[in-house]
């Protein structure tokens, strides 16, 4: 996992290929002016989902991870909560199915917090099971994100 500013985005160029092609996508801002839903940057090497909700309640919120792609969640506007453990430390709840799988939130211990605000990110990779969505403070505000997913 990796937790950044926009603006720190470039120290991270040259894990992947199509990680440099989503930071350039990133850094250009396109997302500015995309509409809520899916939109095509490589095919489907690279895209981009825009979000708008109001952030939940936390046990209305799962753990997930991916196998097939790596997360790049960036908040546009408003907070929310993201949780995240080492996915092979959960139970699964719900099988993998192309491109998720979901865990059970664990009772015996705490999963590191994230706070996330405008234009800062969270990268997750397959081993970073994660709880998006989920409300910072007592109210739930609107929320929108932009999501790439980046084909390992």
């Amino acid at each position: 996992m990796i937790v950044c500013m926009l603006s720190d985005l470039s120290r991270y160029r040259g894990l992947s290929k199509n990680l440099d092609v989503a930071f350039d996508w990133l850094h250009k801002g396109l997302w500015r002016q995309l509409s809520i839903g899916k939109h095509s940057v490589d095919g489907d090497a690279v895209f981009v989902l825009i979000q708008e909700y109001t952030a939940k309640e936390h046990s209305a919120c799962r753990f997930e991870s991916h196998r097939e792609y790596i997360d790049i969640q960036m908040m546009i506007s408003g907070k929310e909560i993201i949780e995240v453990l080492p996915a092979n430390e959960l139970n699964v709840i719900e099988p993998y199915k192309p491109d998720i799988e979901f865990y059970a939130s664990p009772t015996d211990r705490n999963a590191n917090v994230l706070a996330m605000s405008a234009e800062q990110l969270a990268i997750f990779f397959p081993e970073d099971a994660h709880r998006p969505c989920m409300k910072a403070g007592t109210l739930a505000e609107p929320v929108k994100k932009v999501v790439v997913k980046v084909a390992i």
